[in-house]
């Protein structure tokens, strides 16, 4: 958990850094560009990380991973320093890509291998508070540190952080790193093996394409946030400061909540009715002018998001095998990819600058997707009761 909460602190920071920084120095495409190729370079790697995660050491995975998102916030570093930094802005993207890619499944195989089942929902709701509390300390810095100090502050911080959580990998994660039984060396082969497991799970099908619909949504407020505050609110660093703050206590303080009631959230299509909210609670935030309203709003967003998301996790832990979890992960990351590919280039590609065309035709859009997947769940529920 500790290891959540330093990453993510870094991750809240990078967000608050990077978006800022393309907006003031570029426009809402530029911001949209960032992150696309953020995006892609998950999408494009992810069948090789899931099947490197299923038949490596994770500790040795796990280790270059994380050397290689030290290395993107050097050049995030090297960004802050220099004129154009969008160059270096797209270094960091890819690079801290690559290293998250490798992380997430095999930090997913460490926890199976630590926690037993039964206790895998309550785990991931007690890290994704972990991961609200890093994401509210660094975008809370990161916006103080923004309008107060040079960026290269926010960068330094990032760099301490990363040093962090080097020294945790090292120290608590020797005990899990035996290696899993998988091993072959036709990736392709290996992939379809395990993309054939996981489509054989219903539930674990549906865990995986809700994890990236919640995903969306944050996607598109990083994307949109920036101009949203500069061009349509005609405010600055503070404004979106706040903003980014009031997501991650949003999530947190739902978090903490829900933490007490796990064996609520096992029920099946809690998401589902949590992800129709999030639609329709982004329209909302994309009509309304005054802050506290928009603060408010977007709190409610960031605890849905988060309360989503741990959901799924949670479901995903207990009911991927071990052997098969990198490339289970792997496939959630291509569905968070290939969404995001399609939300931040939308600017480019569409045209429209203005945030709020986004904001609602993607809000309608998680609401009536959620709702035909409702529909198909509950069918399939039928058909199985009545065999």
């Amino acid at each position: 958990m500790a290891f959540s909460f330093s990453s993510f602190a870094t991750i809240g920071l990078s967000l608050v850094v990077t978006s800022w920084i393309a907006a003031v120095e570029g426009s809402i495409s530029l911001v949209g560009q960032l992150f696309f190729v953020s995006s892609a370079t998950s999408f494009i790697f992810s069948i090789y990380a899931g099947v490197i995660v299923d038949s490596k050491n994770r500790l040795s995975v796990i280790r270059r991973g994380q050397a290689l998102r030290f290395l993107g916030v050097a050049a995030l570093a090297i960004g802050v320093l220099v004129s154009p930094s969008a160059p270096w802005l797209f270094a960091y993207a890819t690079l801290f890509s690559l290293g998250t890619v490798l992380n997430a499944g095999a930090l997913d195989g460490i926890v199976q291998l630590a926690v037993n089942a039964s206790q895998r929902m309550k785990l991931s709701i007690r890290v994704s508070i972990c991961r609200q509390l890093g994401i509210l300390c660094g975008t809370g810095l990161g916006g103080i540190l923004l309008h107060y100090f040079p960026t290269i502050w926010s960068v330094l911080l990032m760099v301490f952080l990363m040093v962090v959580q080097f020294i945790i990998i090292n120290r608590f994660f020797s005990d899990y790193q035996s290696e899993p039984a998988a091993r072959s060396n036709d990736i392709l082969a290996s992939w379809k093996q395990g993309l054939r497991a996981m489509l054989g799970q219903r539930a674990l099908t549906f865990s995986v394409l809700n994890v990236g619909l919640f995903f969306s949504a944050s996607q598109m407020a990083n994307v949109l946030v920036p101009g949203f505050v500069k061009d349509t609110l005609g405010q600055g660093s503070d404004v979106y400061g706040l903003l980014e703050a009031a997501w991650a206590i949003g999530g947190g303080a739902i978090l903490v909540t829900a933490a007490a009631q796990t064996k609520l959230f096992t029920a099946h299509r809690w998401e589902l009715a949590i992800l129709t909210l999030i639609g329709l609670v982004m329209v909302a935030f994309a009509m309304s002018r005054s802050i506290p309203v928009l603060v408010i709003l977007y709190a409610l967003l960031g605890g849905m998001f988060a309360l989503g998301r741990a959901i799924c996790d949670g479901r995903i832990l207990i009911l991927a095998k071990n052997e098969e979890i990198g490339r289970v992960r792997a496939t959630t990351s291509m569905i968070i990819s290939l969404l995001g590919m399609t939300i931040y280039l939308s600017p480019t590609l569409i045209g429209i600058e203005n945030t709020i065309f986004y904001y609602v035709a993607w809000g309608i859009s998680l609401s009536a997707i959620a709702i035909a997947l409702f529909c198909v769940n509950a069918y399939c529920d039928f058909r199985e009761r009545t065999k």
